[in-house]
C-alpha cells in the first residue's frame, strides 16, 4: 500500500513536470544546459546537505530514515550527510564547505550551537541554512535573522524545552519512594552554548529544587553554565552531580555509575549508546538505576522500554522525544527555497522564521509503545507528501508564509 502511494505521488509530480514544460529534446538540453531553471533543476533530481551532530545517533537515523526513504522517493531528492561527528563550529564548517565543492546549494542543520559561526559561510557561498529541530536563544535569533541565506529554525519553543526537562525531573522523581535519591545529571552542551541544553538543564534542576525543597548555593541558570563535573549541594539527602559534555562512546556515563553512586540518571540529551553502560553497573551493583532522557520515539528506544534489565525493570523509565516525521517542514522551507520561493516564506518584516512543535512524553512501556505506533504510522498522518504538495510553491502557486506556518504547527 505504501509502495503504491509513494508511485502514485511521483505520477502526479511527473504530470506537474511536464506541464511545466520540463521536457525538453536533447538538441535542446545540450543548449540550455547552463540556463536551466530552477523548475528544471527540482525535476532532475536534486541534492539537500544534512549536518547532525553524529551520524551514528539513533535519533539522526530516524530522521535520515524519512528524508532517504520517504521524502527522496516521492520528491526525487538525495541526502548528503557529514560522514563523520560534528564537535565544533569548524567540523561544520568544514562541512559546508565540502557541501560547496560538491555544488549542494542547501544544508538542513540539526546543530543550534553553531549557527552564528556557518551562517556566514553560508551567505559566502550562497548556500541556504535552516535548523531542522532545535532552538536558539532570542539573542542569537536576533543575530542571524536578517541573513538571506538563513530561512528560519523549526523546533520546541523555548517553555517547551524547560518544560522537557521539567517533565524528565517530575517522573524519576516520582519513582523515589524514600525521596533521597542521587542523580547523575547529563547536562551535554548546556554550558558550551546549546540552548536547548540550557533550557533543559534548568528544567530539570529548577523541578528536582521544588520537588524535594532543595537549596542550590548557585541559580538554576547558573549551574547550567557550568562545564566542569560537578557536584551540587542540595541541603538535604538529595545528590545531584552534573556531568557536561557530549557523549563520545556511553563510557562516560559508564564510569561515572560503576561505583555504585547513582540511583538515577537524567539527560538533557539523548544518552542511548550508555544504557548498557548503566544496565552494567545495576549488575555488578546489585541495585537499580532509573534513567529518563530527551531522544526519540525510535525502535532502540522501544527495545530498551521493553527489555527488562536485572531487577525486572524496564531499561529506560521516561522519554522525552520527537519522532521521524517532525522533519518534513525543514524539508518543505528547503525545496522551496531551491525552487526560488525564499522571499516569499519569511515573517512580514522579512526576517527568518520561528516555527513551532512540541514534544511527546512516555513514562511507561504502554505509553512509550502507544506513542511508538502514532511515530510509525506519521509519515502518512502528520507530514505526508501529499499534504507538503499544497505548501510547496512549485506545485501549488497560492502557497504563502501562513500557509506554511499552519502546517509546521498543526
Amino acid at each position: 500500500m505504501k509502495k503504491a502511494r509513494i508511485l502514485w505521488i511521483m505520477g502526479m509530480f511527473l504530470g506537474v513536470f511536464l506541464s511545466l514544460g520540463v521536457a525538453v529534446s536533447a538538441a535542446e538540453e545540450e543548449s540550455e544546459a547552463e540556463s536551466l531553471s530552477a523548475e528544471e533543476e527540482m525535476a532532475a533530481g536534486y541534492t539537500i546537505g544534512v549536518s547532525v551532530y553524529d551520524p551514528e545517533d539513533w535519533e539522526a537515523i530516524a530522521f535520515r530514515d524519512y528524508f532517504e526513504d520517504y521524502l527522496g522517493t516521492a520528491f526525487n531528492a538525495s541526502f548528503y550527510y557529514n560522514a563523520e561527528r560534528i564537535d565544533t563550529a569548524e567540523d561544520e564548517i568544514a562541512f559546508v564547505e565540502e557541501l560547496h565543492e560538491a555544488g549542494v546549494k542547501g544544508i538542513i542543520s540539526f546543530l543550534s550551537t553553531y549557527i552564528e559561526d556557518v551562517l556566514p559561510v553560508c551567505e559566502e557561498y550562497g548556500m541556504y541554512y535552516i535548523l531542522g529541530s532545535g532552538t536558539i536563544s532570542d539573542e542569537v535569533y536576533e543575530n542571524v535573522k536578517d541573513n538571506p541565506y538563513f530561512l528560519g529554525t523549526i523546533g520546541p519553543t523555548t517553555e517547551d524545552e524547560q518544560t522537557a526537562g521539567e517533565t524528565l525531573a517530575e517522573n524519576l522523581a516520582a519513582l523515589d519512594e524514600n525521596g533521597d535519591a542521587s542523580y547523575l545529571l547529563v547536562t551535554g552542551g548546556s554550558g558550551i552554548g546549546n540552548e536547548m541544553h540550557r533550557l533543559r538543564t534548568v528544567g530539570i534542576l529548577s523541578k528536582l529544587q521544588e520537588i524535594y525543597g532543595l537549596t542550590y548555593e548557585m541559580t538554576a541558570e547558573e549551574l547550567a553554565e557550568l562545564t566542569e563535573v560537578t557536584e551540587i549541594e542540595t541541603g538535604t539527602d538529595v545528590r545531584i552531580t552534573l556531568l557536561p559534555g557530549y557523549l563520545v562512546d556511553g563510557s562516560e556515563v559508564g564510569e561515572a555509575v560503576e561505583g555504585g553512586e547513582y540511583t538515577m540518571v537524567i539527560s538533557a540529551m539523548t544518552i542511548a549508546n550508555a544504557i548498557t553502560n548503566i544496565c552494567n553497573a545495576e549488575e555488578a551493583n546489585g541495585y537499580d538505576i532509573k534513567v529518563g532522557m530527551v531522544d526519540c520515539f525510535t525502535d532502540q528506544n522501544y527495545a530498551f522500554f521493553n527489555e527488562t534489565d536485572v531487577n525486572g525493570d524496564s531499561k529506560l523509565n521516561c522519554l522525552v522525544g520527537k519522532y521521524g516525521a517532525i522533519v518534513g517542514p525543514s524539508f518543505v522551507a528547503m525545496c522551496n527555497a531551491y525552487a526560488g520561493y525564499a522571499e516569499e516564506f519569511r515573517t512580514e518584516d522579512g526576517s527568518a522564521f520561528r516555527l513551532y512543535q512540541t514534544y511527546w512524553y512516555a513514562a511507561s512501556t504502554e505509553g512509550f509503545n502507544e506513542l511508538y505506533a502514532q511515530s510509525i504510522s506519521a509519515y502518512e498522518n502528520t507530514y505526508s507528501a501529499t499534504d507538503m504538495l499544497q505548501v510547496l510553491k512549485l506545485y501549488n502557486a497560492d502557497a504563502d508564509y501562513e500557509a506554511f506556518r499552519q502546517f509546521t504547527e498543526k
